[in-house]
């Protein structure tokens, strides 16, 4: 019996299990005025106690300057888009479906695919055997398509060619 009682107590919360203390205490109490204000006392600070702890989960985000950025460690075990959604959560980064930039370079891999580097710094690779033909100045859009794929097109035309960003 004595066994279950230490396991029903060491399975009670540390907060309730405290002011449960309390209330035995001031039960204990033979002044009427007294013994009531004992639990009052005992009884607003658990509601303060409680209170707290409420606003805090309903607190609202920190901002982006407050939050700790995730690091490899943190991320290790996602997927990209699950890891890629944090980052851009965490640093309140906006979600764009689509960029225009210019063609800076145009080149030819091995499996004969077109290389586009822009000038913003990003380097793209084709995937699809589709023929655009692209020169250094030219604009050009290149927009999400399904699948996590991205299609690039000229600004001034309408046809695209499938392509996978490399850096």
């Amino acid at each position: 019996m004595m066994r279950l009682s230490l396991l029903l107590l060491s399975l009670l919360p540390w907060p309730s299990f405290a002011a449960d203390t309390a209330l035995t205490e001031c039960r204990q109490i033979d002044d009427i005025e007294k013994r009531v204000t004992c639990y009052d006392e005992v009884v607003d600070s658990r509601y303060r106690s409680e209170s707290r702890e409420a606003a805090d989960a309903i607190a609202p985000p920190a901002p982006a300057g407050d939050r700790e950025v995730p690091d490899a460690q943190s991320l290790f075990g996602t997927d990209d888009a699950e890891a890629r959604q944090i980052v851009e959560t965490t640093l309140e980064i906006e979600q764009i479906d689509r960029i225009e930039a210019a063609v800076s370079g145009v080149r030819k891999s091995a499996g004969d695919k077109m290389i586009v580097t822009l000038d913003n710094g990003q380097v793209w690779r084709q995937l699809d055997s589709k023929t655009l033909y692209l020169k250094t100045g030219e604009v050009v859009i290149i927009r999400k398509a399904s699948f996590g794929s991205f299609l690039l097109e000229k600004k001034s035309g309408s046809r695209s060619i499938r392509m996978k960003r490399i850096s």
